[in-house]
């Protein structure tokens, strides 16, 4: 990339050169004022859409990365943690998975300053969500600059409109763990600007800050990998350099990738999960063979492409079941495949044929749409292969905010289709004619499309504006997964937890009961649909226990249990109700079967010593109540037992 193809100056015109001119001056659009006045338009626009999540709760994966995180909540202090440890580290204590250190960092500084008050929380994901349209905004003026400034005013305007209204961004905005995905969509958009200007200009400040960006990118993202083959294609398709050119230039982007993997392989304990993946985090774990495996993730990714087209309904979950496993013989696996596989050859026949005659788009004319089209597939296609299932399993079936990146290909490719360039170079042309009826027909047929796309807008807005209400608090937004999502095992559970959390906060014996009554009832759906839900099962014991009826919840810690010998939470638990029955020995096996799994579980250890303290076992008594107390120091009821167990030890000497 280091020398810039010249651009072929634009052929005369029919009217000829003054009419030419004539019509440059009444092109004020890309004027530096009305760039701003659009800039600003844009920005009111995306942050007055999403303007109703400000005063909203912090919500679903918040407490992951932000509330119950030990490293954020440290503040700045906890930075240097941030840098050594993954993304999840602070709340789960695995060291895997995911090396996001830039979004944590902000979190922390967050926190620092503001304290935990979600407010401020959603205002920055609006205010960054607001910048990232604007950036997009000028990132296609800039990809469409050798169209005439009509023509390329609409398309940035339009483009950067449809991406701040479509509904599929909810769940990054509206969710404040969203922020990795808002901040690795900016600094790809900052990137992606960078390297265009850098090849319009030869200016090597806007080359190292395009290297800069990308290594920004994925430091909040893992996909950002996929950028090393969009912004080539993006230089390829919409400048014409020769691809000898570009990948040398890319040779600096490959080396920040390799620089972050040995950052990442430095500072994680293992890239992947440590855990088997469970069904109910993804689906697509439940298929039995290879074969069926990527069957369901081509119809998922058919799944994806619809919700592109029409959102609704939306879910914060679509895990098992409510996309069951499918097999290559079902008839909408064969349509989706057939589907993408013909998108997929059609962009290869037209980026083959491009590779053959390259050649830069010349100035004042227009990209064709093909090539347009062509490149928006390719786009979706990259984009998406991370998350897609197909080549690596991810910890979910199928997530909205996957399409984030992927959706700008959607929205560029409906902004051409609808409002094609020819379109607006006929009007163009016929107001350099000057012909009033033909003006008139021209611009019938231009206001149909744009009011099409007005109508598209209006309707993504309104659905944006009310999903947003959904994202207020846990139970709004698990009661809405329920509804959209009725067979997902997950989302019932989830609903059945804020009734459980809700019961377990009321101090009214009346609603405390009526509360928990309606948790059962969830989790028993999500039971019902996953007979191996662990969290539901230990949940749903949770709550009986709260209600009183101790043998049902008995019973759901001891099929938890059955399921999954390590959860030491259930074995804890069914130890407790043995040992209020005063059925020693049972007890005594659960509280060990809990130790066995996590030796640190002061709870099983302190009731391991009330255990041997009741059979007159004083030394053991004594000895587990100080492993509990080395653990959890404050635990007042393990320091009152252990004076206790030590004076009836002493008294025996």
């Amino acid at each position: 990339m280091s020398r810039k193809i010249p651009i072929p100056p634009p052929a005369p015109s029919s009217g000829g050169q003054n009419k030419g001119k004539k019509i440059g001056k009444q092109l004020k659009s890309s004027s530096p004022k009305n760039q701003r006045l659009i800039s600003f338009s844009v920005f009111a626009f995306s942050f007055l859409l999403y303007a109703n999540t400000i005063n909203h709760s912090y919500v679903l994966d918040d407490d992951v990365v932000y509330l119950k995180n030990k490293d954020v909540q440290a503040g700045l202090s906890g930075i240097p943690s941030i840098l050594t440890h993954s993304f999840i580290y602070g709340f789960t204590g695995h060291n895997d998975q995911s090396y996001r250190p830039v979004v944590l960092i902000i979190y922390a500084i967050e926190k620092e300053f503001f304290g935990n008050n979600p407010r401020t929380g959603h205002f920055i994901n609006v205010l960054l969500f607001a910048l990232a349209c604007v950036l997009l905004y000028k990132l296609i003026n800039i990809l469409f600059s050798s169209h005439v400034s009509l023509l390329n005013a609409h398309y940035s305007l339009l483009v950067a409109l449809l991406f701040a209204s479509h509904p599929i961004h909810t769940e990054a905005v509206a969710n404040i763990k969203g922020r990795d995905d808002i901040l690795n969509f900016a600094f790809f958009v900052l990137s992606l600007t960078y390297i265009l200007r850098y090849v319009d200009s030869e200016k090597k400040k806007y080359f190292g800050l395009s290297v800069l960006f990308f290594f920004l990118a994925l430091l909040c993202k893992e996909m950002a990998v996929t950028f090393l083959a969009i912004i080539p294609m993006t230089v390829f398709f919409f400048r014409g350099l020769p691809l000898k050119k570009i990948f040398s230039g890319m040779l600096a982007f490959a080396g920040v990738f390799i620089l972050y993997m040995l950052i990442r392989g430095s500072v994680l304990d293992t890239v992947t999960f440590e855990e088997k993946m469970k069904v109910v985090n993804n689906a697509l774990a439940a298929a039995t063979n290879e074969s069926d495996r990527i069957a369901t993730a081509i119809f998922i990714l058919g799944k994806y492409i619809l919700l592109l087209f029409f959102p609704h309904p939306l879910s914060w979950d679509y895990s098992f079941n409510q996309i069951p496993i499918v097999s290559f013989s079902d008839i909408r696996v064969i349509g989706v495949l057939c589907a993408c596989l013909g998108l997929v050859i059609y962009s290869v026949i037209v980026l083959v044929k491009k590779m053959k005659s390259p050649r830069p788009p010349l100035q004042g004319g227009e990209h064709s749409p093909s090539e347009v089209f062509a490149y928006c597939i390719l786009f979706f296609f990259i984009t998406m292969s991370v998350v897609s299932n197909l080549f690596i399993m991810i910890g979910s079936t199928l997530g909205e905010r996957f399409l984030f990146v992927p959706s700008l290909a959607f929205c560029i490719a409906l902004a051409v289709f609808l409002l094609p360039s020819s379109a607006l170079l006929k009007v163009e042309k016929i107001t350099r004619e000057k012909s009033a009826s033909n003006e008139g027909l021209a611009k019938s047929l231009l206001n149909i499309r744009g009011g099409v796309l007005f109508v598209i807008i209006a309707l993504f807005s309104f659905k944006t504006f009310s999903r947003n209400k959904d994202w207020k608090n846990n139970l709004s937004l698990f009661t809405a997964g329920v509804e959209a999502t009725p067979n997902s095992s997950r989302a019932e559970s989830a609903l059945g937890s804020s009734y459980r959390e809700m019961g377990e906060k009321e101090p009214d014996p009346g609603k405390r009961m009526e509360y928990f009554q309606k948790a059962i009832v969830y989790y028993t759906k999500a039971i019902e649909i996953l007979p191996d839900n662990t969290e539901a099962l230990y949940n749903a014991g949770v709550s009986y226990y709260g209600m009183g009826d101790k043998e049902n919840a008995l019973k759901a810690y001891e099929q938890a249990l059955a399921v999954s010998p390590e959860y030491t939470n259930a074995a804890n638990n069914a130890g407790v109700i043995y040992f209020e029955r005063k059925e020693y020995e049972p007890a005594k096996k659960y509280f060990l079967q809990a130790v066995k799994y996590a030796p640190n579980n002061s709870d099983a250890l302190g009731n391991l010593g009330a255990i041997n303290h009741n059979q007159g076992n004083m030394r053991e008594a004594v000895d587990y109540y100080k492993q509990a107390l080395a653990i959890n120091p404050a635990n007042q009821n393990v320091q009152n037992n252990l004076a206790k167990a030590q004076q009836a030890l002493d008294q025996k000497k």
